[in-house]
């Protein structure tokens, strides 16, 4: 199990490996002492991750790879010319900010950690997006470029089309400490919750002039979540879900920090990327070329709908402005670096860019991105006028529902901040929000892709907020602005219900039957491994233990077992592989047949000759376990059994 001391130890590395590297990079792109700290750690992920994700590539992956590309970045940074962009006098970032925002981000690394009761083991539900632990420790195994642990045709390494890149930074993490990959993945997702609010807390103090009040008023309102549960109490819930669609899946800083940190990580490169590119407007710099290249494929390679489809998107806004707002001698110079930027920026993640490209060929289903409004109101709006009404209904109600602050006072103060980045950052989170409006992925069952474009819209928003709150409150009293200020304040607390809900299940997790069986299954993993090289595959049930998350997923394997499966599940199969719907559908009923115990002779052939399976793991709470059909099959020789808790066979020859 996943131990809290040694996510704790990773989260020291993080720090070192990314944060201090990362205060060198900013000094050189004088960014001031207040936001250059700010910046520092998202500066150093984005830049440590795909610089040691080519270094391992090339020389392996080991510590001293690691390390020394750390070093290599530190010494660079310390020596490199700095920016000719004029620098920003500006008073340093007040350390306790900092240590806000360290406690801040506890709440979401919670999410990982199993939580342990006299009757079992509590998961926290966040946890389902977290099973892709499993390709850290691929990584961990076999190196980089990752093999798929998760499913191959035949058995073999299999390819990952995945955006893997924040996932490998959580691997170095547990490469440099001998931690698990669950450990790992702990830490890295406080070391992005703490560079995000880190972020959006130094942007709102320079905004604001240096106010302490901006970047509590920051730490506040991320601490909030929706304004549904309020309304629900106020209306009943039946009367709340005949006029609005239940469940947007628009969430904000919080839980999108709990349940997906790599696209939260993805929009923090977003945004320090948009700050550079108006450095870059007021002068060129190849030092802050190769740093926005760096960032920009980060963010990509953590996050495709983030740091690709919106990226562009609200860079394009941003320069945008910033052209027609530039000198005419300052243009053509911005356009030449952006371009080679971008040059830089697809050679770095063109293996990926290529394969994910394959991928979407592969799985066929039409196009993978869609013009559609986003769905607001329910049945008690008639279907021939809805589609029309979403259209302001998403601007008008659904974003002050779920980003009730951040949209409301962070709109408002769009036009009440004078500062210089104010005008192209404004311009990046309209698109950004536009983004989540109009666009539709069609490749899973949820619109992803609008539920995470609107982040780097959600954490400028925020930034711009906190800013215009401190100065209502610091300057002269005026009713306008104190209004303002009140009605910021009042947002945020009616918005900490559902935040308070959300930390609750964070840190106590929720205790299922499967999750009483859950405590044994370290034990069953670590017999398993006992069996099987590092690069065989194994067949578990996918349905094993799936109670312990919201839907069904072998988070036991995924967690625990440390090797790879000939086949995870559907749900693994869809984001992890190029098959199409019906190869996935078929595989996920054999398996089904299979340890219902209602398998052919035929259906367990195909086991060893489709998919690679090497060694069976049967448990009691499969149906193969009392109608075991290996037993019978000299095709499967039995190598351990514990009694009543589980039997292991490998596929002689």
């Amino acid at each position: 199990m996943a131990s809290p001391a040694a996510a704790f130890l990773c989260a020291l590395v993080a720090l070192l490996l990314w944060a201090g590297p990362g205060v060198l990079v900013a000094r050189r792109l004088a960014l001031g002492r207040d936001l250059g700290v700010a910046a520092a750690p998202v500066l150093g992920w984005g830049i440590g991750t795909v610089a040691g994700l080519g270094a391992s590539a090339l020389f392996g992956f080991t510590p001293l790879t690691v390390i020394a590309t750390a070093m290599a970045i530190a010494v660079i940074a310390a020596f490199v010319p700095a920016s000719r962009a004029p620098g920003v006098p500006a008073p340093a970032l007040p350390p306790w900010i900092l240590i806000a925002a360290a406690v801040v981000a506890a709440a979401p690394a919670a999410t990982v950690l199993p939580k342990f009761t006299a009757a079992g083991v509590a998961l926290a539900d966040p946890l389902y997006d977290h099973a892709k632990v499993a390709l850290v420790d691929e990584m961990l195994r076999a190196g980089v470029p990752p093999g798929n642990p998760f499913l191959a045709s035949s058995g073999g390494d299999g390819a990952v089309a995945y955006y893997y890149y924040w996932l490998f930074g959580a691997a170095e993490l547990a490469r440099l400490t001998g931690a698990s990959g669950w450990e790992a993945d702990a830490a890295a997702t406080w070391f992005t919750a703490f560079a995000s609010l880190s972020l959006m807390c130094g942007l709102a103090f320079r905004l604001a002039g240096a106010r302490p009040e901006a970047p509590l008023f920051v730490l506040a309102t991320v601490c909030g979540g929706s304004l549904r549960p309020v309304i629900t109490a106020l209306f009943g819930q039946d009367r709340v879900d005949a006029v609005l669609e239940r469940g947007s899946g628009l969430a904000g800083w919080l839980f999108q920090a709990s349940w997906s940190p790599h696209h939260v990580a993805a929009a923090a490169a977003v945004v320090v990327t948009l700050v550079l590119i108006e450095r870059l407007a007021l002068a060129p710099s190849m030092a802050v070329v190769v740093v926005v290249a760096a960032l920009v494929a980060a963010a990509f390679g953590s996050s495709l709908w983030v740091g690709g489809i919106t990226f562009v998107l609200c860079a394009a806004a941003a320069t945008a402005v910033l052209f027609m707002s530039a000198k005419p001698g300052r243009r053509l110079p911005l356009v030449v670096a952006l371009t080679v930027a971008g040059g830089l920026a697809v050679a770095l993640v063109s293996p990926l860019l290529t394969a994910q490209v394959d991928a979407a060929i592969a799985r066929g289903g039409g196009t993978p991105v869609l013009i559609a409004p986003f769905p607001v109101f329910s049945q008690a709006v008639p279907a021939a006028w809805r589609g029309w009404l979403d259209l302001p209904a998403y601007w008008l109600i659904l974003l002050p529902i779920e980003f009730p602050a951040a949209w409301i006072l962070g709109a408002v103060a769009t036009a009440r901040l004078r500062s210089q980045p104010v005008p192209s950052l404004t311009a990046a989170a309209f698109a950004s929000l536009c983004a989540g409006w109009l666009l539709l992925s069609t490749a899973g069952e949820n619109n992803d892709l609008a539920w995470r474009a609107v982040l780097p819209g959600v954490m400028i928003l925020t930034a711009f907020a906190g800013a215009y709150f401190a100065q209502a409150v610091a300057r002269p009293p005026a009713r306008r602005r104190l209004l303002a200020a009140a009605a910021g304040l009042a947002l945020v607390v009616l918005a900490w219900p559902d935040g308070a809900d959300l930390v609750h299940g964070n840190l106590g997790g929720r205790l299922s039957e499967d999750g009483i069986r859950f405590a044994d299954a370290p034990a069953l993993w670590a017999a398993v491994r006992r069996h099987t090289g590092t690069s065989e595959r194994v067949a578990s049930n996918p349905r094993l233990l799936g109670r312990v998350t919201p839907w069904p997923i072998n988070a036991s394997w995924a967690l625990l077992a440390g090797r790879r499966s000939c086949f995870a599940g559907e749900e693994f199969a869809l984001a992890f592989s190029a098959w199409p719907p019906p190869a996935r559908a078929a595989a996920a009923d054999l398996f089904d047949r299979v340890f219902a115990g209602t398998g052919s002779a035929a259906d367990l052939g195909s086991l060893v000759r489709d998919f690679g399976c090497r060694v069976i793991v049967l448990t009691p709470q499969d149906g193969a376990f009392s109608h075991d059909p290996f037993a019978a099959d000299p095709r499967f020789v039995p190598v351990e059994e514990e009694s009543g808790r589980w039997r292991i066979y490998r596929a002689d020859g």
